[in-house]
């Protein structure tokens, strides 16, 4: 799976290291009897940070199937992670996730028909946890549940010390909602996308 990565606009200075090597000399003599030599040094902020987080660059449910009856639910799942995969931050910061639909006005998720002037809107939900046909009843989606804020809702917090660990994601997408349409409307390709904010934060 391709991924994207989130990085922290703050990196750690310059890191290097320094060698004894002659690159150039200048030299004095009786005819050109001054030179001059430019001292450098390097201080680097210790107190500097930087975090890598990994989220997918897609989610695709693949095909969905129009159900012959809504006596059940038809669920289709799609589940990735989002991981910490780097993590060069101070003892008492961490690093929080977010995610929103980017266009939804409703605060929900959902995928729309392409290239169509009136395009059909299929809604899909988002769990942070592992969710499947036989569990499913057992959790609450993040996006029914909890309050959103300015970067949507929380998915997760990597504390110091986390580096390496991730957070399941499932979306979920009745396909329900396909029932009674005609397929002849409904066909085609769908997309929508999903924004996610990191934010570097320090406990008290």
């Amino acid at each position: 799976m391709k991924t994207k990565k989130i990085i922290s606009a703050v990196i750690a200075g310059i890191l290097a290291t320094t060698a004894v090597v002659s690159v150039s000399a200048a030299t004095l003599t009786d005819a050109n009897v001054d030179g001059s030599t430019e001292v450098k040094a390097n201080i680097v902020d210790p107190g500097s940070v930087s975090y890598v987080i990994t989220i997918p660059d897609t989610a695709d449910f693949g095909t969905l199937t129009q159900p012959e009856s809504i006596e059940t639910d038809n669920y289709k799942f799609y589940e990735f992670s989002v991981e910490a995969t780097k993590l060069d931050i101070k003892s008492n910061q961490g690093v929080t996730v977010y995610m929103k639909d980017a266009s939804s006005a409703d605060n929900q998720f959902y995928i729309s028909q392409k290239n169509t002037e009136t395009p059909f809107t299929i809604a899909y939900d988002v769990y942070d946890t592992p969710v499947n046909a036989e569990n499913i009843d057992r959790y609450e989606a993040i996006n029914t549940t909890a309050e959103p804020g300015q970067y949507g809702y929380h998915l997760c917090t990597f504390l110091y010390g986390s580096e390496g660990e991730t957070q399941p994601v499932t979306l979920a997408l009745n396909q329900n909602a396909l029932f009674g349409k005609a397929l002849s409307d409904i066909a085609g390709d769908y997309s929508g996308t999903i924004t996610f904010h990191s934010a570097l934060f320090e406990r008290g």
